[in-house]
């Protein structure tokens, strides 16, 4: 089960996220992956969007998640991939981007994968 309080101590030691950005941390139960990425708003803004214009599949939702789960296995530098395919999950569960992204500024997110599930949430303060 993800620790929010572990998450939390080790996050503290990173330097503050910038104005305008979000940090997300991607967390692989199955080989205890772990990645830290900050990125602009605007651009991840972008690149949600550029993912949910994709042609949709009759369960968007989980193409989603096997996408992921593929990017995973390819190794940290597809990181950024992994943080857009996060925003859709989050639009397919919220169903408003606006919405999605006042949830990503509230905080610390992250993508927690688990062999059943992938659950995008904000780390809890």
């Amino acid at each position: 089960m993800f620790d929010d309080a572990a998450a939390r101590r080790y996050l503290a030691g990173l330097a503050p996220v910038a104005a305008g950005s979000v940090r997300w941390l991607i967390y692989d139960h199955d080989r205890q992956w772990v990645s830290v990425v900050d990125g602009k708003l605007a651009s991840l803004r972008q690149d949600c969007a550029h993912v949910l214009s994709a042609p949709r599949q009759a369960d968007a939702n989980a193409s989603y998640m096997d996408a992921i789960r593929e990017f995973l296995a390819d190794g940290a530098e597809c990181t950024p991939q992994v943080v857009a395919l996060s925003c859709a999950v989050l639009m397919q569960r919220i169903g408003d981007l606006d919405e999605v992204f006042a949830q990503i500024r509230s905080g610390v997110m992250a993508t927690l994968v688990y062999p059943e599930d992938v659950v995008v949430r904000p780390v809890a303060a």
